[in-house]
């Protein structure tokens, strides 16, 4: 199915009718505004169940850093340990430009 792009005087008009449609189908509805896309709507379901996705890989994210920490810990005891800067700068995530 394709993904719909309402304009907030239909959502507005339609508000009961989108909300069952976003509960049947769980396909997102994009709303759009003096002619630009500027929001999504998601059912709860699928909202929770994309929070959830989020919450999982950030899970993921801290048990990997503290493996890591725990890595240049026992390095450093072992001396073999690096310069802490070094360390956070390869931690940082790659800017992205706009």
């Amino acid at each position: 199915m394709a993904i719909a792009t309402l304009p907030t005087s239909e959502i507005q008009a339609r508000i009961g009718a989108i909300l069952n449609q976003l509960n049947e189908t769980q396909e997102p509805i994009f709303v759009s505004h003096h002619g630009r896309t500027e929001a999504v709507l998601l059912s709860m379901d699928h909202y929770k169940a994309i929070m959830d996705l989020l919450e999982d890989r950030e899970d993921e994210m801290d048990a990997a850093l503290g493996q890591r920490i725990q890595e240049e810990r026992e390095a450093y005891a072992r001396g073999a340990g690096r310069n802490f800067e070094a360390f956070v700068t390869e931690l940082e995530p790659p800017h992205v430009s706009d």
